[in-house]
This record gives C-alpha cells, sequence and structure tokens, in this order.
C-alpha cells in the first residue's frame, strides 16, 4: 500500500536526514585528509570514497522521480518535486566532497599553507559543518527552527575576507596554492548553502502536507 499524508512525509524527511548526515560526513573526512600528514591519507581518502559511493547511490536514487528520469503521470506531486531538488543539493555536495578530497591529496608532498590562510580556512570549513549538522537537525525535527539568515551571512562574509585576501595579493600565496584556496573557500560555502536549501525544502514540504 503506498503511503498518503503525514506519513509519506516522515518517510521522506528520514530519507533527506539521512542524506545530509552522509554529506556532512564526506566533507569532515574530505577536510580530515586535508589536515593529517601523508602518512594518513591514504586510508583518509579510501574512507572518502567509501562514504561518497553511499551518497552518490542515495541521492541519485532520491532524485530518480525528477524530469531527468522522466516524471510519471501518477507520480505524487510533493514527491517529486521535493525529490528532485534535495537529490541535486545532496548530489553537489558530494562532488565538493570530491573536491576537497581531491585537493587534499594533491597537496599532501606540499608544505602547509601560512596561518594566516590556513586558520581562516580551517575556521570556514569548521563553520559550514555545523551549519550542515544544524540543517541535519532541523530536517529531523520543526523544533530545531530553520537555518538563521545570520549563520548564512557568516559563511558568506567568511568566504569574502578570505578571496579578498586571494585577490589582493596580501595572503602572499603562489598562483597554485592560491587556486587551491579558493576552490577549497568556494567548495565549503557551496556545501553550507546546499545544506540550507535543504532544510528550505524540508520546511516547505512539512508546512504543505496533507491532512490524513
Amino acid at each position: 500500500m503506498q503511503e498518503k499524508g503525514p506519513r509519506r512525509t516522515d518517510s521522506g524527511i528520514r530519507r533527506e536526514a539521512d542524506l545530509l548526515g552522509l554529506a556532512r560526513t564526506a566533507l569532515e573526512r574530505a577536510i580530515a585528509v586535508l589536515d593529517r600528514s601523508a602518512a594518513g591519507g591514504e586510508k583518509g581518502m579510501a574512507a572518502l570514497d567509501g562514504v561518497l559511493g553511499e551518497l552518490w547511490d542515495t541521492a541519485e536514487d532520491f532524485a530518480s522521480a525528477g524530469p531527468a528520469a522522466g516524471v510519471l503521470p501518477e507520480a505524487d506531486i510533493r514527491t517529486a518535486i521535493t525529490g528532485m531538488y534535495v537529490g541535486e543539493d545532496v548530489g553537489r555536495m558530494a562532488v565538493l566532497a570530491r573536491q576537497v578530497g581531491d585537493i587534499a591529496w594533491a597537496r599532501r608532498s606540499k608544505p602547509p599553507l601560512p596561518a594566516s590562510v590556513a586558520d581562516p580556512l580551517r575556521e570556514l570549513g569548521e563553520a559550514a559543518l555545523d551549519l550542515i549538522g544544524r540543517a541535519h537537525d532541523s530536517v529531523l525535527s520543526p523544533a530545531a527552527g530553520r537555518i538563521p539568515d545570520d549563520r548564512l551571512a557568516d559563511i558568506g562574509d567568511r568566504q569574502d575576507r578570505l578571496c579578498a585576501g586571494l585577490l589582493s595579493g596580501s595572503s602572499s600565496l603562489g598562483v597554485v596554492d592560491a587556486v587551491d584556496v579558493a576552490v577549497l573557500v568556494r567548495c565549503y560555502a557551496e556545501c553550507a548553502r546546499r545544506a540550507a536549501s535543504v532544510a528550505a525544502h524540508t520546511a516547505l514540504l512539512r508546512e504543505t502536507a496533507p491532512p490524513e
């Protein structure tokens, strides 16, 4: 029997929360590879690959009702639309985590970044992980509330400050290091925004749930 009303909503929301949890783990493991010495790089990348494989498979399944797969006339409207948005957001988060891991792997034999860049970059990564965790909580329970606008604004401010340092030359990085940092900054910030988007779509899914 096909689920209806609140039961369908609750089932979809649990799946969205699972996806966000996987996305956060993937980004966390990618950042861990970046922070570790070369000695732990291979194990860290293997752990990242395992999470990403599960995340991609689940996100593709979640978005399978989207336009790329062809929506069936009998498909549930709310499930199809929410699945499309959430699957695309989380799928993009997987791509971004992969990029962080690739940069981390490529940098394993390079000198560390100067503290003036490494510290705010690390703090941006931590802020992104924290926001993704907050989005996960918001998806699981409406009591957690929506993502406050100032949390996203803080991510944007951190991104702007790091990019300004790169563009002005005050970071004193060579072009290869500067490009690596620029990509990492973009990956962290976009992961946070995508997670907030998932939380927002979940809130709409709850608000529009039909009665039993």
